[in-house]
């Protein structure tokens, strides 16, 4: 009984340790929930295995710009990076007010440097409303003129005033001792005649430091010898053989005498 029993236990663990096409002891066909698809019967197929399901995709609309005809024009646009319409509507609304062309030139206001004529700033907002320059750059050009302007003259006035050391040191080798004299002289002339200030500057950019001192200097030995005296007379008429008394008496005709 104790073998019999041993045997059946053994049995039925091979029965369940069988493999899966093996048919079951005993005969008949397996149940259907335990049947493989591959041992199908001849001439049915098996069926397919279910296909894993797809994630749905949402369509994407398109960029606004998309719809823009011309090429070039939509990548210029894409180029921007402009987010929507509107924001590329407000960048150019804002460029047009930077670049607008001012409804006349007097809105303008050029700036003009102290001291000077406003008349050119004035001819030039006409030039400038005539091309069509916009203010903001109108007045940008009108400060880089202006500091042009500006650097030249200083520039200009460096080099007369290192010019006028030069002729000053050139008149010391030349007049030597009498440098000092000399000087003298044509400070005595010049308040003879009474050249002031815008006068000498008139006289000195036309014939330079150098120059203005001999001119004055001879004149003032004129006045010391008595061959040219202010205010006229048979002394104030200059010698018909010295050129530069007859100059000196042309250029001031306005001449009076000192105490």
């Amino acid at each position: 009984m104790t073998v019999l029993n041993n045997r059946r236990l053994f049995a039925r663990l091979l029965r369940e340790q069988a493999p899966a096409d093996a048919p079951p002891a005993g005969g008949g066909n397996r149940p259907a929930a335990t049947q493989d698809p591959a041992a199908a019967p001849a001439g049915q197929a098996a069926a397919p295995a279910a296909a894993p399901a797809q994630p749905q995709t949402q369509a994407t609309a398109p960029a606004w710009h998309e719809s823009i005809a011309d090429e070039g024009l939509k990548a210029f646009i894409q180029g921007k990076g402009f987010k929507d319409a509107s924001e590329a509507a407000k960048a150019l609304q804002d460029l047009e007010g930077r670049t607008a062309k001012p409804a006349s030139a007097d809105e303008y206001q050029l700036p003009v440097p102290d001291g000077q004529d406003k008349a050119f700033s004035a001819e030039a907002a006409k030039w400038m409303h005539e091309a069509g320059i916009p203010v903001s750059q109108a007045r940008s050009l009108a400060e880089k003129w202006n500091a042009y302007q500006a650097a030249q003259v200083q520039a200009a006035d460096a080099a007369r005033q290192q010019q006028g050391e030069s002729d000053v040191q050139a008149l010391k080798q030349e007049w030597g001792g009498q440098y000092d004299a000399n000087v003298e002289l044509a400070k005595r002339a010049v308040r003879t005649f009474g050249a002031d200030e815008q006068t000498l500057e008139k006289i000195s950019g036309a014939l330079g430091d150098g120059e203005t001192l001999r001119f004055f200097h001879r004149i003032g030995a004129h006045l010391g010898e008595g061959t040219l005296v202010p205010g006229g007379g048979d002394r104030g008429a200059a010698p018909s053989g010295d050129p530069e008394a007859a100059r000196a008496a042309r250029m001031f005709p306005s001449m009076r005498k000192t105490n």
